[in-house]
């Protein structure tokens, strides 16, 4: 579990600083994990597109899902996934939230 924890915080202070940025536009950064059961840590910012809604569990599943396997993972399967709130909102008040997940390739 601890070893679990350090490519999260690493993560988590690496999204921070690209969200603060504002200069990648793209929601979802993807980070390969060393150790612990997870091969991917992956990081969705709830945007909301016209093709998809970031907080929609079924769309971020399946733009995760399709990245991984344009990576090389054959049957990407999620582990697990967890949210935090992030400072500042969207358009109409909306809280920016980032989800956390832990993917395995089988």
């Amino acid at each position: 579990m601890k070893k679990a924890l350090v490519p999260l915080v690493i993560a988590g202070l690496v999204w921070g600083c690209v969200a603060k940025s504002g200069s990648n536009e793209d929601p979802v950064q993807i980070i390969p994990t060393s150790g612990g059961n997870a091969d991917f840590m992956a990081m969705f910012l709830n945007r909301q597109t016209l093709i998809y809604n970031g907080d929609v569990w079924a769309d971020r599943q399946h733009i995760i899902s399709s990245r991984l396997k344009t990576m090389g993972c054959r049957e990407p399967r999620m582990l697990g996934e967890r949210a935090e709130e992030q400072e500042g909102t969207w358009a109409f008040g909306r809280k920016r939230i980032v989800y956390y997940s832990e993917w395995k390739c089988e």
